[in-house]
């Protein structure tokens, strides 16, 4: 029977690209693409390619990377109740649109929860989604030469859009969650 079946950990050694609004990223081990996962940096919708040549579909019908989704499903639904009481959080949204008028960006953040807008380029917001959530639903409304940046102040989690390599990995080394190690 061995041999059958590829360990998701295995399979994790592969390479994935991901299309953001046409914008080609990558490419990603799937092991990088587990921590985006987790992070909320990549959704169950979100379009990947498997190496170079494969067809573009959503990362939930690959066969390796839809079963983070599933496991991640089955983690959310196993949390106690209680968790439900954090529901909401308190976010900055600092966005950069230079491509086009921020009526449409600004629209998609209202329907996310109660919201300000503090000056030209920063947004508080009060809401019930996570970071990650709130980035999928407010890229595609923002151009190739827009950029944003969303912490959760309540949960210690960030999720960004379009800042580029460097930034990416500053981003990671700097912010740290309760329970991260930090000897890196």
């Amino acid at each position: 029977m061995s041999g059958l079946t590829t360990p998701v950990s295995d399979a994790l050694s592969s390479r994935w690209r991901i299309n953001v609004s046409g914008r080609v990223y990558g490419p990603y081990t799937g092991h990088q693409l587990k921590a985006f996962a987790q992070e909320g940096r990549i959704a169950p919708h979100s379009i990947v390619q498997a190496g170079e040549q494969g067809p573009w579909i959503t990362a939930i019908d690959d066969p390796v990377l839809g079963q983070l989704f599933v496991q991640r499903q089955a983690a959310v639904q196993a949390q106690p109740a209680a968790a439900a009481e954090t529901t909401h959080a308190n976010f900055v949204i600092i966005a950069d649109i230079r491509s086009r008028s921020s009526v449409p960006f600004e629209a998609a953040l209202a329907r996310q929860g109660e919201g300000y807008r503090l000056n030209p380029l920063v947004w508080l917001l009060h809401s019930d989604r996570s970071a990650g959530t709130l980035r999928n639903e407010l890229v595609p409304h923002l151009g190739q030469s827009d950029t944003l940046l969303i912490v959760d102040a309540t949960r210690s989690r960030t999720a960004w859009f379009n800042l580029g390599p460097e930034p990416d990995a500053k981003i990671r080394k700097v912010w740290k969650r309760a329970g991260d190690k930090t000897g890196n």
